[in-house]
């Protein structure tokens, strides 16, 4: 597998495709020595649900469409014994007394399956909670005990275990992908309004459920207009 192809979860996926940017995986998979890759859980999520309701029936379409264009690629490979070893694991690393608390979900281990078992680096995930069990495990847990007013205990050992499981994995969120087509050239049919279209459009992902705060936006663009 290409050093440079990425796994995407749904929440990256919806975001994108809610806030009318799917066109970006069409222009970047023909920059991209690699592909977007998904497991099947995240095509089932993302599509096979949503297209059974009128509201969220959108971007299944869109990224349906994208599937059958060969942009995004669908690995139908078994996953089923990895996801649930690692679900066990992530979802039995923090506690609130006697109980573990669930972090994550089937498309988010299949997903961190999927990368590890073809050797991909690269994630592409909006969803919160598996970014900073992945990246600032001892900051979750401060999170979770903000959030629930409770204490939360760490089992170090399953925290070990999913830490060394991830090793070397680089996650990013969509508006990281976003800022990287507009390097390449995406929003240059605006001119000299560009750079505002940019920042527009992180915004529109922040508002679609992109977990990117207000400060991190305005940092970005500054960073670009350097």
């Amino acid at each position: 597998m290409a050093d440079n192809s990425i796994v995407c979860d749904s929440s990256a996926l919806i975001s994108l495709t809610d806030s009318c940017f799917v066109n970006i995986f069409y222009e970047l998979s023909r920059r991209l020595d690699g592909h977007f890759l998904i497991p099947k859980s995240v095509e089932d999520e993302c599509v096979t649900v949503p297209m059974r309701s009128r509201q969220h029936a959108l971007h299944a379409i869109r990224i349906k469409q994208a599937v059958s264009d060969g942009v995004l690629h669908v690995v139908t490979r078994e996953l089923s014994d990895e996801s649930h070893d690692l679900s066990w694991i992530a979802n039995n690393i923090f506690f609130m007394g006697e109980r573990p608390v669930k972090l994550l979900h089937r498309g988010e281990t299949e997903m961190l399956a999927l990368a590890h078992e073809l050797g991909v680096k690269n994630i592409l995930i909006d969803e919160r909670t598996t970014r900073m069990l992945a990246e600032s495990p001892w900051r979750l847990k401060r999170h979770l005990e903000d959030e629930f007013r409770h204490s939360v205990s760490v089992n170090e050992e399953f925290l070990e275990r999913f830490s060394g499981y991830i090793q070397g994995m680089s996650f990013f969120r969509s508006t990281e992908l976003l800022i990287a087509a507009y390097e390449h050239g995406f929003f240059k049919a605006y001119k000299d309004m560009e750079q505002d279209m940019l920042l527009a459009s992180l915004y529109s992902l922040k508002n679609e459920g992109c977990a990117v705060s207000f400060d991190e936006i305005e940092s970005f663009v500054k960073e670009l207009r350097k």
